[in-house]
């Protein structure tokens, strides 16, 4: 049985250079493609959606426009590479973790207390009493900007003003929430790496914690493919994640801009454009790589407001054009034989664990010996 897991890991070494030159093509395809795709959504923006305003803005606005999406385009070009979704996808497995660890040490506070105030304050319950509140559970942090999100009433103290340019509270928010917006040049140049600054710090605790504990190191950090068809059934889907999470910094900052320069007149939170991706917002016909939701106002008279956002999306791009949609293809041959190997693996190893395990109980008792 040892011998039919380390065939399997040897077949998997044999397909690994395949696999990570498929996974190099699609990303090169992706990056030759990317620029020609955001344009054209910004042409379908600004001539059939919002043509008015786009007539309206000065020359150097429109002029500017063009020169920092080019920016932004090209500088998350260079960042969609297999080695730099690798470092992005054990950053962001990172963050979930240490998100994790933040929500259940609230909720054992949150716990703690109440037991502390119920036993010393006086009046309080018997044992195995309920006690009903209206109160939230956990305070809810809510993305920045939030508050004065497409004129959803009263904006906050200190929010920014949705009809004027970026202003620098908001642009503060924006590099920490994208990691593509940040010091700009008169050109447009950008001067950010791509990841937020606690990702990578996250990233290196997690594998310090993972050492301490003796578990096995994430799958990211071994710089190449995993050998077991279980690791990189998680390496590929980490992959796709940050692959979608680098698309995502990048339309968050191509509608800042398009906020900037006077297209835009609202800005969709990062968390929106996430829950679009994720099909957990209703959304309305819209060209490819466009996203338009109807947003409530606070008025019930006043119905509803309509928002439009550039929305870079993997499965926009595969179908507009085909040379992705075959390397995806590719991808996906690859993923079902990793995915079959995956469950034969783990067969094989609960199989040997349990002979392993048989092979103790005789050892630790005598009068099982004999049977």
């Amino acid at each position: 049985m040892r011998r039919q897991i380390d065939h399997g890991i040897g077949r998997l070494q044999e397909a690994n250079p395949g696999l990570y030159r498929d996974l190099a093509l699609y990303l090169q395809v992706l990056r030759e493609l990317l620029p020609e795709a955001v344009e054209t959504g910004l042409f379908h923006l600004a001539t059939r959606l919002h043509p008015r305003r786009y007539c309206e803005l000065p020359a150097d606005r429109r002029l500017g426009l063009h020169e920092r999406a080019a920016a932004l385009v090209q500088h998350a070009g260079s960042l969609i590479t297999v080695e730099q979704l690798a470092q992005l996808a054990a950053a962001l497995a990172a963050g979930r973790q240490e998100q994790q660890r933040d929500w259940l040490a609230r909720l054992r506070a949150a716990t703690a207390g109440s037991e502390a105030a119920g036993l010393s304050g006086p009046g309080s319950e018997p044992d195995g009493s309920v006690r009903l509140s209206l109160d939230p559970p956990l305070t809810l942090n809510w993305p920045p900007g939030f508050e004065a999100w497409a004129g959803s009433g009263e904006a906050g103290e200190g929010a920014p003003d949705r009809s004027t340019a970026v202003g620098p509270h908001l642009e503060a928010h924006l590099v920490g929430d994208t990691g593509l917006l940040a010091d700009t040049g008169p050109g447009g140049e950008t001067a950010a790496d791509g990841l937020p600054e606690d990702h990578p710090l996250s990233a290196a605790v997690s594998r310090a914690e993972a050492a301490r504990e003796g578990r096995p190191p994430p799958p990211w950090d071994s710089g190449q493919l995993p050998s077991e068809p279980v690791a990189l059934l998680t390496w590929l889907d980490g992959f796709e994640q940050a692959l979608v999470r680098r698309l995502l910094d990048l339309s968050h900052a191509l509608n800042a801009e398009l906020l900037r320069a006077g297209l835009s007149q609202s800005l969709l939170p990062l968390h929106l454009l996430d829950a679009a991706l994720q099909g957990q917002l209703e959304q309305l016909a819209a060209p490819a790589n466009l996203l338009r939701v109807q947003l409530p106002v606070p008025d019930p008279l006043a119905g509803s407001h309509e928002a439009v956002a550039l929305l870079l999306r993997t499965a926009d791009l595969e179908l507009e054009h085909p040379r992705l949609r075959s390397c995806r293809s590719r991808l996906q041959r690859h993923r079902q034989e990793v995915r079959r190997m995956a469950e034969q693996h783990r067969r094989l190893r609960r199989r040997l664990q349990a002979l392993e395990a048989e092979r103790l109980w005789r050892q630790d008792n005598p009068r099982y010996r004999q049977l």
